[in-house]
Order: structure tokens, then C-alpha cells, then sequence
């Protein structure tokens, strides 16, 4: 009985054994698609470096801005985040799991962000954090504050958002409305004041106005990757499709910059062509005041003689 009992318990165990696992969720990656000042900087395990176009983003990195400066960064799926000046992002999570399901988690540890969230489609999610909430959303467009006191605020100009303090308390924010959240936890809703839609419409009318091309050649570079991620059975053909991927966005980056130069040398060729003519213009000009200046003064020359001669 005993040996039959052992019999069966190894069978079942076999049966689990051999069942298929569900796959694991991979770890995807964004890409900084424009740069507005001179002071965005990322901050990795490896160290710190300058943001640029073109500049991958993995799990865990960091962006932080200085004083008038702002960056885009490209998520899969449409997903754009505008970071405003004196702020600092993480990119705390940004998994891929079965079937497509995309869960992207921002850390705001402080300044501003804004998020144009195109519709999330099945079990997606995207939620930006601060110190003292969590903002949820499945389509939208809003704006979340991190004060270093503490306290947050978040803003929505287009859908709904889903609040939630550190306290636990809850609610939903829709179009025109805010909700600040207090160091302590405390959650407030209310219509959005004057000076905070001020700041939210100028944030969206910059994001509305990237280029929609520039914006779609990354966003194919990223689609590729998360198709190719879904269909990956292993580690190894994940990362050899996110080097690919990498690789790609760096070329298009290698691309841009030949652009930037190559415009430069123009410009500089077109400014040394008129530089050339205003020299050659001048030239003229001295000749034609000394030929004048000359022809005056020989002019005088021979009215004295002709004087002298009278009087003679």
C-alpha cells in the first residue's frame, strides 16, 4: 500500500514537472526622443552620463533635469512622459508579460511630470508614483507634482485617474479636476485652480506638438522589440532582441547627429559665401572713396595752379 501510495505521488509530481510554467515577464525599455536644454542627465549602476536623443532607457534608471531643461521619453504602446525642469524620474518598472500585457510603474521623487497615455488595451497598466501616491491611469492625459516636502498633487486635463495616497486613501480624478496629497497622507479633490491648468495645458500643448514622424520611427523600433519579447521562449533571445532593438535606436541617434552636422557645415559654408561678399563689397567701396578722394584733391591741385597763374 505503501509502495503504490509512493507510486502514485511520484506520478503526480511528474505531471506538474513536465506541465508547462507560464512565462515570466521581461523587463522592456524606453527611448528619450527629444531634449530641451543642456542639463538632463542619467543615472544608472554604471554611473552618470548626458542624456541625448537616441538615449535607451532600462529598468531602475533615473532621469533628472536641471534648470530650463525638459526631456520625452517613448514607452511602448504610445505612452509619452514629458519631465519638466528640476525634476528627477525613475524608471522603476517597465515589464512585458503574457499576451502582450504591458505594466509600466514611474517613481517621481520630485519637480513634475506629464503623461499622454494612449488607451491601454487587456490587463495594462500605467502608474506614475510619488513619495505619498500612486497615480493610475488607462488613458489619459495628467500631471503629477512631487514637492520635497512630500506632498503631490496630480491634474487631469483629458480621461480619469485613479488616486491613491500612502495612508490609503482613495478616489478618482476626472477631466478639469485635481487632488492634492499632503506629506501625512491626506487626499483632497477639487477643480483644478487657475495656475495648476495653466501649467498642465502648456506641458500637453508641448507634447502635442512633437513631431508625429520622429515620434512613430521610435515607436516602430519599440513595437518590434515588444513583439519580438512576447514571442522570446528564453533569456537569450530576449536580450539578443533588446541589443538589436538598442542597436537600432542608436543608429537612427548616429543618423540625426550626421543630420545636425552636415547642416552646420552648410550653414557655415553660407555664412563664410556672404562673409565674402561683404568683404569683396567693402573692397569696392574703399576702392571707389580713394579713386573719389583722389580725384578731388588732384581737382584742388590744379585749381591753385590755375589761381597762381592768374596773379602771375
Amino acid at each position: 500500500m505503501k509502495t503504490s501510495s509512493l507510486y502514485i505521488l511520484t506520478g503526480m509530481l511528474l505531471v506538474v514537472a513536465c506541465k508547462k510554467q507560464p512565462p515570466k515577464a521581461v523587463a522592456h525599455t524606453a527611448a528619450v526622443v527629444f531634449v530641451t536644454g543642456g542639463d538632463v542627465k542619467l543615472l544608472t549602476t554604471s554611473g552618470e552620463s548626458k542624456v541625448a536623443k537616441g538615449t535607451v532607457l532600462h529598468e531602475n534608471d533615473k532621469i533628472q533635469t536641471g534648470t530650463k531643461s525638459q526631456v520625452d521619453i517613448l514607452l511602448p504602446g504610445n505612452i509619452i512622459v514629458r519631465l519638466d525642469q528640476k525634476s528627477t524620474l525613475e524608471m522603476s518598472e517597465m515589464k512585458l508579460g503574457e499576451g502582450g500585457v504591458q505594466a509600466d510603474r514611474l517613481i517621481l521623487q520630485k519637480g513634475t511630470v506629464f503623461a499622454k497615455v494612449a488607451k491601454l488595451e487587456g490587463k495594462s497598466s500605467f502608474a506614475i508614483k510619488t513619495p505619498t501616491l500612486v497615480a493610475g491611469v488607462r488613458g489619459t492625459k495628467f500631471m503629477t507634482e512631487a514637492d520635497e516636502a512630500g506632498n503631490g498633487k496630480v491634474a487631469v486635463i483629458e480621461g480619469k485617474v485613479g488616486v491613491e495616497s500612502k495612508t490609503g486613501q482613495s478616489g478618482e480624478v476626472t477631466e478639469g479636476e485635481q487632488a492634492s496629497v499632503t506629506a501625512a497622507g491626506g487626499l483632497t479633490e477639487a477643480k483644478m485652480d487657475a495656475a495648476t491648468a495653466a501649467r498642465t495645458n502648456e506641458l500637453s500643448a508641448g507634447v502635442d506638438k512633437l513631431k508625429a514622424d520622429q515620434l512613430q520611427i521610435f515607436q516602430n523600433l519599440l513595437n518590434e522589440q515588444k513583439a519580438a519579447l512576447e514571442k522570446a521562449s528564453g533569456t537569450d533571445d530576449v536580450q539578443e532582441q533588446m541589443k538589436k532593438s538598442e542597436e537600432a535606436i542608436q543608429k537612427l541617434k548616429d543618423q540625426t547627429s550626421e543630420q545636425i552636422k552636415q547642416m552646420k557645415e552648410q550653414t557655415d559654408a553660407k555664412v563664410k559665401e556672404a562673409q565674402q561678399k561683404v568683404d569683396d563689397q567693402g573692397a569696392k567701396s574703399q576702392d571707389a572713396i580713394e579713386k573719389a578722394k583722389g580725384n578731388s584733391v588732384e581737382e584742388m591741385r590744379k585749381k591753385q595752379q590755375d589761381l597762381f597763374k592768374k596773379q602771375e
